[in-house]
């Protein structure tokens, strides 16, 4: 691999294995979410590792799916979201599997196909955010029948509180998708609707598939955990520095960080250009040598600053876990995300092309 100031190790098996292990826990066939870069863990090693366990592949955008296709991966890929009418040839032109989310798009997307498009509904069903009107959604249903190039093979729904501990919302939304799937005379081959946190609480959401996303990747998204997922992803940088500050003596940009005494201090080889937050300035922690050690002053676009203590032994060049585990010590993805004030998601998604990215 060669010398990188930081970069990330990928378990793919673990990711594997997560994909296994929630295909048989809930008993349905799996549609894995491998949207923006996999959640920053590569797509195409990703899809290529789970391509014996999935019965599909979901991404966000067009672009994301043809990349698959242009990489070879041949099995179903759905776009998770309503497409633009001018996207239509493209969809058809790579055997994508849309998403319809409104009439203008259907009726492009009918006109430009030379042969049978399958597509999936998606039922609005109380997140807002895209999708038919729920109340609306067997009149328009009944409307896309007309359009004899379309083959609709699933109905979806995207649940809005299914990672919170208040669930009284996710069963509205079950409900009102399950009384758009009664009045269907064509139900479709494939029903889903559970999401990471759903497909491990919520066994009502299940239908034909189940749709995780951070799950897949060892990431829990609630409180919930009756099965044993693998983080796949450890976050690693080097010391690019050693030196030791005088009593008041500040630290990186503003200042912000006075030294109560003389204090031995560490460059760490990232920052918020290779998507370390900028909020883990003075609150986050990184393990060196297997001990935590905290992140002062603030977090630079490409270092950040550590502070040590007398005893410890470290040299420049020496390894610095920011997510993962070193020794019997680990920092998790949700640790990083809370210190941070966001999400776990967020965190992954945002670890910038500048880190390369080690297969195991």
């Amino acid at each position: 691999m060669g010398y990188f100031r930081t970069y990330t190790e990928i378990d793919l098996g673990a990711i594997r294995r997560n994909a296994e292990a929630i295909k048989a826990y809930t008993g349905k066939r799996l549609i894995a979410v491998v949207k923006a870069d996999a959640y920053g863990h590569g797509v195409v090693p990703v899809t290529e590792t789970l391509r014996p366990v999935v019965d599909m592949f979901a991404v966000a955008t067009i672009a994301e799916g043809v990349a698959l296709r242009q990489a070879g991966i041949r099995e179903p890929i759905l776009v998770l979201f309503s497409s633009l009418s001018e996207q239509a040839v493209q969809i058809v032109a790579h055997e994508l599997t849309p998403t319809i989310g409104d009439w203008e798009f259907a009726d492009r997307l009918n006109d430009v196909a030379s042969k049978i498009v399958r597509v999936h509904v998606n039922i609005n069903t109380g997140m807002n955010r895209s999708g038919v009107y729920w109340a609306e959604a067997v009149q328009f249903l009944n409307r896309l029948q007309t359009l004899p190039r379309l083959d609709v093979e699933g109905f979806f729904t995207h649940l809005a509180t299914a990672d919170e501990t208040d669930k009284r919302f996710v069963f509205i939304q079950l409900d009102r998708f399950s009384s758009v799937l009664k009045e269907i005379a064509n139900g479709g081959e494939l029903i889903h609707a559970a999401n990471s946190a759903a497909a491990l609480a919520i066994p009502e959401a299940y239908f034909d598939a189940v749709r995780p996303g951070l799950s897949l990747y060892g990431v829990y998204p609630a409180s919930e955990r009756p099965i044993k997922l693998e983080p796949a992803l450890t976050w690693k940088t080097r010391i690019g520095w050693i030196g030791s500050i005088a009593e008041g003596e500040g630290v990186s940009y503003g200042l912000t960080y006075k030294a109560p005494r003389q204090t031995r201090v560490a460059m760490v080889q990232v920052g918020y250009g290779d998507g370390y937050p900028r909020a883990l300035s003075g609150v986050g922690e990184v393990l060196i040598g297997g001990a935590r050690r905290p992140i002062i002053g603030r977090v630079c676009m490409d270092v950040s600053v550590v502070r040590l203590e007398p005893t410890d032994n470290v040299s420049v060049g020496d390894a610095v876990v920011l997510i993962g585990k070193q020794q019997n010590t680990e920092i998790t993805v949700d640790e990083v995300a809370h210190r941070a004030g966001t999400i776990s998601y967020e965190i992954l998604t945002q670890i910038g092309a500048r880190v390369p990215k080690k297969y195991i």
